[in-house]
């Protein structure tokens, strides 16, 4: 799954982003993730210690917002075109 979303971003990049600078946005993105991949399991390991169902509640939050964040990607993105909901002028 991890692999697939990936790809998704790499491609999302290449449809929105001009070529030059393609290698730095995806370089910034990819770090981001990575540091996200290993932040946020060590601190739910945290919090699960606390209260396991939290790390359950925290878990559907995210998927949640990830929905909802989702929904702002259009379905056809193109260079000035990053946002669903964007105006064009």
């Amino acid at each position: 799954m991890f692999f697939s979303l990936a790809i998704a971003i790499k491609t999302y990049f290449q449809k929105i982003a001009k070529p030059e600078h393609l290698a730095s946005s995806a370089g910034v993105s990819f770090s981001i993730n990575h540091i996200a991949a290993v932040v946020i399991p060590a601190l739910l390991g945290l919090v699960w210690i606390y209260n396991p169902s939290w790390g359950f509640y925290i878990g559907a939050g995210f998927a949640g917002c990830s929905l909802i964040l989702s929904h702002f990607i259009p379905c056809h993105p193109r260079e000035g075109v990053e946002f669903r909901y964007q105006e064009t002028s």
